[in-house]
């Protein structure tokens, strides 16, 4: 009897799992309708799905809760409430832990790094990422797999992670590769577009070209598909611009622009006519690109999106400039950068207006205000790449943080273990001596697997440190030293006396360069050019300096060059020197060269004779910035070198930090320029 009571328990649990395979939850029934709807009618969605969750109840199953909370949280991200988009995730975080369930695990920390992303907070994506890596790999459901993986690709792109984003993005496309779910014909066109997309980054544009080509056929094979169009031709014409091919970049716009018409979709329209004009705007076709840039803010104030506004408006005015109306369009570019300010963006989007506006007023040949503008730039471009500097650290600060932690909990497991053998060892006396042997050679083991962790972690520890301290001291990307190197020195330079115990005729020297033109690199050639830019300028000016000297990365597209004893007449002559090595050979990049100069400001410190307790080195540092800036303002690929004081320096000291031109004119400071070699 016991073989067939146990045949017919088996059939009741394979009729069981035939039932829930056959009976789909309703509600999950209802979130496919929902993702359909993001696509179709994005203006009901959010309506739709918050509906949705009065539908929840005690029986709905743990993965169907996981799935409405996830779409919920997600929602209320779009929206930038993120409090309540917080308050979802911490759901489902619960709810995996209850459940035991890796795939809701993986949801939700996938919701939680799209979060950190949307807050702007890269340290915490980056500590996040190995955590997510490890929930995934035990992830079971395609779609689960395929968001998580998806995700991950995108915030590894924005890294520039390259080689691992593209890992991630396959491991999407492997998830879902054999699917017949209704939504995987959508998820592998749009995963043929994310990775065409690292292929423009990565400037392999004939494979980003084809694999834009096939997504577009298939997105055009079916009705349903329809909707992605718009997006795939903005996509090529991104891959055609990037080559400099504005016609056919154009084009595709337009063909991007007409689906976008036809299907309703005004954000998509907006952004598209803007990339038209944007393109004419390019090739100097000031009057067809105005009624582009107009129409795209017509729809972008239907949207009530703010930045396409703004953004339309300031181009808008810079086609003023550039026709000869410059007086009424450099008063709409200052107010839109007004504007921004107000509406306080991030210093990355600021950056771009006020670059724009810089070039504008140069145009218009307001050196003054161009000016003032390029040393906002700096300004920005420094706190932009200080925040990068601190974010890193943070990061790798908080990862090792979280190992710390797994130390913690794993030493707790080891203890709980111990605890357990001895009071088991008390319950049996009489196995005693068997069970003191094996406890002993499990401690020995254990001693053994500890210490071999312990020093593990404390040699890896230590890498740690080692690489935090060179991290510290250097530029992430050209290996130069930074700021913080140049501070450390000073400090020692003053507690040693070293300066006190020279003699005046041997002084250090300061000598402040400053790329002249940078943005325009960066607009021209890519960001990618300009890093290629500044890491060769970095190497040119390390090898004509001395071992003892210091070339530092200041912040954005300055450098500092520290020469350690020397005298006036040399420090003139190694300028000379730095700004014809910057200046006479274009920087090689791919198939192209880019032709560079740099303006430079230069003084001794001590300087003109003056005690450092009186001018020290930072005040010297601003007076070397003040006379780059006349570089910059009387033409630039120059340098101004600060020489000597012809009255003391009580009398000139307040003119000296506001102003140059005034004691110079009058014949107190004595200056002496130097020329960049000539250029086409």
């Amino acid at each position: 009897m016991k073989p067939l009571l146990t045949l017919f328990g088996a059939c009741l649990l394979l009729c069981s799992l035939l039932h829930s395979v056959a009976v789909a939850d309703p509600l999950d029934v209802e979130l496919d309708n929902y993702l359909q709807l993001t696509n179709e009618q994005p203006a009901q969605a959010s309506a739709f799905i918050r509906a949705l969750e009065a539908k929840l109840t005690p029986s709905t199953a743990a993965i169907t809760r996981a799935r409405l909370l996830s779409y919920l949280g997600s929602d209320y991200r779009e929206q930038q409430d993120f409090a309540k988009a917080q308050h979802y995730i911490d759901l489902n975080l619960e709810l995996a832990e209850q459940s035991q369930s890796e795939d809701i695990r993986t949801e939700a920390l996938t919701d939680q790094l799209a979060l950190y992303r949307a807050q702007n907070q890269p340290g915490k994506a980056r500590a996040l990422v190995p955590q997510l890596q490890e929930a995934l790999s035990g992830a079971n459901l395609e779609r689960v797999r395929y968001y998580a993986a998806n995700t991950l690709g995108s915030f590894l792109q924005a890294e520039d992670r390259y080689d691992d984003a593209l890992q991630a993005y396959y491991q999407a496309f492997h998830a879902i590769e054999n699917s017949t779910h209704p939504r995987t014909a959508v998820r592998k066109i749009y995963l043929q577009g994310a990775i065409a997309g690292l292929n423009t980054v990565l400037a392999q544009y004939q494979k980003a070209d084809e694999l834009l080509q096939t997504a577009i056929k298939q997105a055009q094979s079916e009705p349903a598909l329809n909707f992605m169009l718009p997006d795939l031709y903005l996509q090529l014409g991104v891959n055609h611009a990037s080559q400099q091919q504005f016609k056919a970049a154009e084009q595709a716009n337009q063909q991007g622009l007409q689906w976008a018409r036809q299907l309703n979709n005004t954000l998509s329209a907006a952004t598209l006519l803007n990339n038209i004009g944007d393109l004419r705007l390019k090739q100097g076709q000031y009057a067809q690109a105005v009624p582009l840039f107009t129409e795209a803010k017509q729809l972008a104030e239907q949207l009530h999106y703010t930045a396409m506004v703004l953004t339309a408006d300031f181009n808008l005015g810079y086609i003023q400039v550039l026709q000869g109306k410059q007086q009424e369009g450099l008063a709409q570019m200052a107010a839109m950068v007004a504007k921004a300010r107000e509406l306080q963006l991030p210093d990355t989007d600021l950056l771009s207006y006020v670059g724009e506006l810089a070039d504008a007023y140069g145009i218009a040949k307001a050196h003054a205000d161009e000016a003032r503008l390029l040393r906002e730039y700096n300004v920005l471009s420094q706190n932009i790449f200080k925040t990068d500097r601190d974010q890193e650290i943070s990061a790798l600060q908080e990862a090792f943080s979280a190992k710390e932690k797994a130390k913690q909990i794993e030493s707790l497991e080891q203890q709980n273990k111990l605890s357990t053998a001895e009071l088991a060892q008390k319950q049996l006396q009489q196995r005693v001596m068997l069970l003191f042997g094996l406890v002993v050679l499990l401690a020995t083991a254990l001693l053994y697997l500890l210490y071999r962790k312990v020093r593990n972690a404390n040699q890896q520890l230590r890498q740690a440190n080692d690489q935090l301290a060179y991290n510290s001291l250097h530029d992430p990307l050209t290996g130069l030293l930074n700021r913080r190197s140049l501070h450390e020195f000073m400090q020692k330079r003053t507690e040693q006396g070293e300066r006190r115990q020279l003699p005046t005729a041997n002084t250090d020297g300061f000598i402040l360069l400053d790329i002249d033109y940078f943005k325009h690199i960066n607009d021209h050639h890519g960001h990618a050019a300009g890093d290629a830019v500044l890491i060769e300028i970095g190497q040119r000016l390390k090898q004509l300096t001395r071992q003892g000297d210091m070339v530092l990365r200041w912040g954005g597209e300055e450098f500092l060059i520290v020469l350690r004893n020397l005298n006036q007449t040399a420090l003139t002559n190694f300028t000379n020197r730095a700004l014809q090595v910057i200046g006479s050979t274009p920087v090689p990049y791919q198939n192209s060269s880019i032709p560079v100069t740099a303006s430079a400001g230069f003084l001794t410190l001590p300087f003109a004779g003056v005690d450092e307790s009186q001018l020290n080195w930072e005040k010297a540092l601003k007076l070397a910035d003040m006379a780059l800036y006349m570089g910059k303002v009387h033409g630039r690929n120059r340098g101004y070198g600060l020489v000597a004081l012809h009255r003391p320096y009580e009398e000139l000291k307040t003119q000296l930090e506001t102003d140059l031109s005034l004691p110079i004119e009058q014949g107190h400071l004595e200056i002496t320029l130097v020329l960049g070699p000539p250029q086409n």
